[in-house]
């Protein structure tokens, strides 16, 4: 007897070439006829004939054995469990993919997504929910880490982020990411400075002979959009980690820019036009090196008019020098210009590149000594390590405060042909300090310096002002492609003065100081590349009066110094 299971089976499958009676059970009555129901979709080429419900019992013999049928059917059906396997498979590893969202880019320009209707089954629907330990895009949009420790932690920002947009990376003068359009612009830069430094006479504790780094710099510029800019430096150098520059810009038009934040005050042309890695000389003149205002907070209206002939700034300021903070309400008004009055003459014309002009600056100051000590060979700076650095002419008296209106003005020329570079200018200051805050009265100081500096290419590269220079041949040693790099012949000479009132006032120990200095530096600038610069200098400092160098009581009218330099810039 057949089991009653496999017949309904066999039934159901269609199995033809069997006789009705083999259907049956050994009593008729026991089960009603089975309707023929739709069979499971099998390929044209095994169809097997559907039963005839009308035809009559076969009497003769079955042509294939029943046992090779059924075998056929087991066959099938491991086919369809197989089948299913792989749907099962299919079907988990589709769950995984939508809990897990794939990390491409949008598309810039999606369609609008339809609700679904009423009899439209969506694909979550469909698989059944994500994992809840996977974190939702909603959770991700607001900002938060999938691994955050507390759920809804506003991590970034509360809004949901906008399209991503591709960026585009390059290498030059710096590291640059942009996006494809432009609009949006990151700039990465690096400065490095390392200084060898050997002096006759040194001393102990000051002029001492020794490796320095005067700036270590990591420079942030790009925009936000073409009329967005933004610059953020940090540096260290002889004085601890800090903040360097942090402004915006802001301005689609170059005859009228605004800036605000911390930047480099427009006092006179060296300060403001040129930036100290392509200087002539090592360090900026002694009258900005020790009085100039350097990096300032405020705000400033700054621009290039006249087809590029004019370039102005007027800015206001909190006024202590390399300030962070004011400690008075009043604030300093800087004003500055630049002409070159013979620009539109053909290239190559002997007076093409001539600049010309002038800064004045104007306030009221309360506030702490920046810098304590005059130097030969540093900027503005209360460091201690710059004392061994640079022979210090004059240092006042301990409490010493600037305290009341101060002015500043400037004339300069710059001159620039062909492998020519020449530069000079004039500075002025009238300035006031106090013995103490407790001082009834401030002590007027006059002022002045002048610098001359001229610079000349021997490998014939060209500047049409103080900037990146590009060595026509880089420097290279291999047998067919040598190259000197760029080889520059400099001079410079530098005075500074300051009133003797700075001694009868009681600021300052005529016994150890001079109230003047000038210096005299001749040397070599070598650009192996265009990231390298590589400096060589003698400089002799002359005092108008012996100055204190070492205990006991040492001094020196003169100081020289074998000057070497290696700067990285990218």
């Amino acid at each position: 007897m057949v089991d009653r299971s496999v017949l309904i089976c066999l039934l159901i499958l269609g199995l033809p070439g069997l006789p009705a009676s083999a259907l049956q059970d050994d009593d008729p009555a026991a089960d009603p006829p089975v309707s023929d129901p739709s069979p499971v979709p099998i390929p044209e080429s095994e169809h097997l004939p559907p039963i005839d419900p009308s035809a009559q019992p076969v009497t003769t013999p079955p042509q294939t054995d029943p046992i090779d049928r059924l075998e056929a059917i087991e066959a099938r059906l491991r086919a369809l469990e197989d089948q299913n396997r792989k749907l099962t498979e299919e079907n988990q590893e589709l769950r995984r993919l939508i809990a897990t969202p794939s990390p491409t880019p949008p598309d810039p320009n999606p369609a609008p997504v339809q609700p679904p209707s009423s009899g439209t089954r969506s694909l979550a629907d469909t698989v059944g929910p994500t994992s809840p330990s996977t974190p939702s895009r909603t959770d991700a949009s607001l900002g938060n880490p999938p691994d955050s420790p507390v759920p809804g932690n506003v991590a970034v920002s509360p809004g949901r982020p906008g399209a991503r947009i591709p960026i585009l990376g390059s290498f030059g003068q710096g590291f640059l990411f942009e996006s494809e359009d432009e609009e949006f612009q990151l700039q990465i830069h690096l400065e490095s400075q390392s200084d060898y430094r050997a002096f006759n006479p040194s001393g102990d504790g000051l002029a001492r002979d020794g490796f320095y780094q005067p700036r270590n710099r990591i420079i942030f510029g790009g925009r936000m959009t073409r009329s967005v800019e933004y610059l953020f430096s940090i540096n260290r150098g002889f004085s601890d980690l800090n903040l360097l520059d942090s402004f915006i810009n802001v301005g689609s038009d170059e005859r009228l820019m605004f800036k605000i934040g911390r930047f480099q005050s427009p006092q006179n042309y060296e300060q403001f036009a040129i930036q100290n890695m392509w200087l002539i000389a090592p360090e900026r003149s002694l009258f900005t090196s020790n009085l100039g205002l350097n990096r300032q907070v405020g705000a400033m209206f700054w621009g290039t008019v006249l087809d590029d002939r004019l370039d102005y700034a007027l800015a206001a300021v909190n006024g202590p020098r390399n300030s962070y903070e004011d400690f008075n309400d009043d604030k300093d008004l800087m004003t500055y210009f630049n002409l070159r009055p013979f620009q539109d003459q053909p290239r190559g014309s002997l007076f093409r590149l001539l600049n010309l002009g002038g800064s004045f600056v104007y306030g009221t100051q309360d506030n702490p000594l920046v810098p304590r000590s005059f130097r030969v060979a540093t900027n503005a700076s209360n460091a201690g390590t710059a004392d061994r650095a640079a022979p210090p002419f004059l240092i006042f008296n301990p409490g010493v405060i600037e305290r009341g209106q101060r002015a500043f003005w400037s004339a300069h020329m710059a001159y620039f042909y062909r492998s020519l570079s020449i530069f000079a200018d004039y500075n002025g200051a009238i300035l006031r300090y106090a013995p103490s805050m407790s001082a009834p009265k401030s002590a007027v100081l006059p002022a002045h310096g002048l610098s001359i500096a001229a610079g000349y290419f021997l490998t014939g590269e060209e500047l049409e002002r103080r900037t990146l220079v590009e060595p026509l041949r880089p420097f290279s040693l291999k047998r067919g492609s040598f190259g000197p790099g760029a080889i520059e012949l400099f001079g410079r000479y530098s005075t500074f003065d300051i009133s003797s009132n700075i001694f009868d006032a009681g600021l300052a120990d005529r016994n150890l100081w001079s109230n003047s200095a000038a210096i005299t530096n001749l040397g070599v600038n070598w650009y192996p590349n265009r990231f390298v610069k590589v400096l060589l200098t003698w400089q002799y400092a002359s005092f108008g009066s012996p100055v204190f160098y070492a205990e006991p009581d040492q001094k020196m009218i003169d100081n020289n110094m074998l000057w070497l330099r290696f700067q990285l810039y990218y």
